[in-house]
């Protein structure tokens, strides 16, 4: 059962693509934001939120880091979304980035924003399917290209010869 409208889904899909980095899922997130009736503003601001949370989201990471090795924190921003779109966009976007303690706390503002239980839980499940669907389907063909322009270069330098990063080209190399 879907609980929040198709626009409302579209701004948690922005968040996570922005959030996962993914520029295909971003692209058609965006296209399906228009088709579903949001203004080039709205998406604007959804992009605009998402790339809050995920540079939030790379604070956060790098701090479990840095206490870990008794170093001083970097400071994180304590922005809690105050509307509906933007709670929407920030989960999307938290959730895209792997950033825990940022979703939690962002679930708990959009919670008093009166978003319900069911609701809420639909947005997580967006957000987890864009940002797999980018890093399984998408980013893995991005890898295969890059690789692929790579490899061929690597053995050059290296004479032609086998080595770790690529092997010799022969009929049996994945990269030619």
């Amino acid at each position: 059962m879907t609980c929040l409208t198709e626009a409302q889904r579209e701004f948690v899909a922005i968040g996570a693509a922005i959030g996962a980095g993914c520029q295909p899922c971003t692209q058609y997130h965006v296209r399906a934001a228009l088709k579903a009736g949001l203004s080039v503003e709205e998406i604007r601001r959804a992009i605009e939120e998402a790339q809050v949370v995920r540079q939030e989201g790379g604070v956060a990471v790098a701090n479990v880091g840095r206490t870990m090795l008794g170093l001083d924190m970097e400071a994180q921003g304590d922005g809690l979304p105050s509307d509906r779109p933007q709670a929407l966009a920030y989960i999307g976007s938290a959730t895209g980035c792997n950033a825990g303690g940022l979703l939690a706390r962002y679930l708990g503002a959009a919670r008093a924003l009166g978003f319900s239980a069911a609701q809420l839980g639909e947005a997580v499940e967006i957000a987890q399917a864009v940002k797999e669907r980018g890093a399984m389907d998408f980013f893995a063909k991005d890898v295969e290209r890059a690789l692929g322009k790579l490899a061929p270069t690597v053995a050059e330098a290296a004479g032609g010869s086998a080595s770790c990063c690529a092997p010799a080209a022969t009929s049996a190399d994945p990269y030619s």
